[in-house]
Formats: C-alpha cells, sequence, structure tokens
C-alpha cells in the first residue's frame, strides 16, 4: 500500500523553551528586527494582559508557508510544507534545518541562551497511497493491522496511534501515526455569510501520517545541554531516513 518513493513531508514545528518573560509582550519590535532574516515580515501584538495565560502568543511573525509566534516561556516556529514546490525528500530536509537553525540563532538574540530550557522538533511525514485504490476503510485497516493487537469487532472505522520512549542519552521521542486527508477545491465567491461545508469537498490526497516528536526535556538540570537544537535535527532525520520506512512497513 505504502510506496517509498511517494513519502514526503507535510510540516515541521520547531519550539524552544524559556525561563518565564513577563515583557515579551514589549519585545514585539526587538523580535521583528531579530527575525527579519527569517521571516520579513510586519510583526502582531495580541495585546494580551500580562498576567493571562502565560502559553498564550503575545507576538506573531508570519509570511507565506512560515510563521512563529512568541509566548511568555516559548517561541515556536511553523514551517508548512508545499511538496509540490521541492524536487525530494533532501531539498525538503535542507529547507527545515536551515529554517530550524537560524530561528535558533536569532531567538539567542532576544533570549538569553542561559536563559532558554528544553527544545523539541515535531516533523509530520506524509505516506500517500492511490486513492483511486484504496479506501479509508484500507488505511485504518493497515493502521491496525500493523500497529495494534486487538481483536476486530468488524470494518475499521478509525485507527491511531501515539507512543513515546525515553533515550538512552537523556532525548523524549513520541511517534504519532494516524489517517490523514488533503481536501481541494475552488471556494466560490458569494456573499460574507457563506458558509462551506469542508466535510464535502473533495479528497485530493489520503494517505498515513507519521509525526515525530523528539524533545530535550529530561535534558532539563543537566549540564549536557552543548548543541541540543543541532543534536535533535539530527535525530530527527535520522529516525525519518532510517527506522520510519521499517515502522511504516515499507521494504
Amino acid at each position: 500500500m505504502l510506496k517509498l518513493e511517494n513519502k514526503s513531508i507535510a510540516q515541521a514545528i520547531f519550539v524552544a523553551g524559556y525561563k518565564r518573560d513577563l515583557e515579551i509582550r514589549t519585545k514585539q519590535f526587538e523580535i521583528e528586527k531579530a527575525f527579519k532574516s527569517i521571516i520579513p515580515a510586519v510583526s502582531v501584538n495580541t495585546n494580551i494582559d500580562d498576567n493571562a495565560n502565560p502559553q498564550a502568543a503575545r507576538v506573531i511573525l508570519s509570511n507565506g508557508l512560515i510563521s512563529a509566534h512568541f509566548t511568555q516561556v516559548s517561541a515556536q516556529l511553523n514551517l508548512d510544507i508545499n511538496d509540490k514546490d521541492w524536487p525530494g525528500l533532501d531539498d525538503i530536509k535542507k529547507y527545515i534545518i536551515h529554517n530550524v537553525t537560524i530561528f535558533q540563532e536569532c531567538l539567542c538574540s532576544v533570549v538569553p541562551l542561559a536563559s532558554q530550557l528544553e527544545r523539541g522538533l515535531v516533523v509530520a511525514v506524509k505516506y500517500p497511497v492511490d486513492i483511486e485504490k484504496y479506501s479509508d476503510v484500507d488505511i485504518f485497516g493497515y493502521i491496525q493491522d500493523k500497529f495494534i493487537s486487538l481483536p476486530s469487532f468488524g470494518l475499521p472505522a478509525s485507527a491511531s496511534l501515539n507512543v513515546g520512549y525515553k533515550t538512552d542519552d537523556n532525548y523524549y521521542i513520541s511517534l504519532g501515526i494516524s489517517q490523514y486527508k488533503m481536501a481541494s477545491s475552488e471556494i466560490p465567491i458569494g456573499s460574507s455569510g457563506l458558509i462551506l461545508d469542508f466535510s464535502s469537498l473533495p479528497i485530493s490526497e489520503t494517505g498515513i501520517e507519521l509525526k515525530v516528536d523528539i524533545n530535550s526535556r529530561p535534558l532539563l538540570n543537566t549540564s549536557n545541554t552543548k548543541d541540543v537544537t543541532g543534536t535533535i535535527l539530527n535525530k530527527v532525520f535520522d529516525f525519518i531516513y532510517g527506522d520510519a520506512d521499517k515502522i511504516m512497513g515499507i521494504k
């Protein structure tokens, strides 16, 4: 069902935690200037009260398929990938590594390295299937047969899996496996009250998504924090290029 040559990446999310900064909202233009090389855009201040939820975004940057938001406790980079713009997986890998590395360097000019805490990277890997040949039932059945040791009680109607591990060198790795769908359709131009039923849109692509999440939380309060971001990048892509295909059942 799954073919290696169709494998691609849908999204990458990099998160860097730091000690709570109650004044991050006032650093809007400092952030905008520091991250101009990676997200050349006018920043948005959400004007959320400093005493409100520390995980709520205070400053947002967005330019096309790349965006970032800054809370009192973390900075997050979102990279959405349109695989039609890329000739292959290697080029997407280089793009992600480049942007995450630059984002980390820019962050150090706003949040001192000594104040930074755990870092993590989530990469969503797509394994498309032939939409004309395989149905939702086939996809759910594949996930259940491959990853879930339960007796069948009928036709598969849903299936997903989430597991997590702590590695010997003190990193967390979590894996999520589920179906994904991509819908495409021209949105008609009409009145402002137009309501779209997205469930009725034609499906352009479907398959199985593997989310690889590696973070350095177990390293907190230890001295082993040298080049954590670089280590995480290497671990994620070593897994995607190595163990991922075996786990997904591609020989």
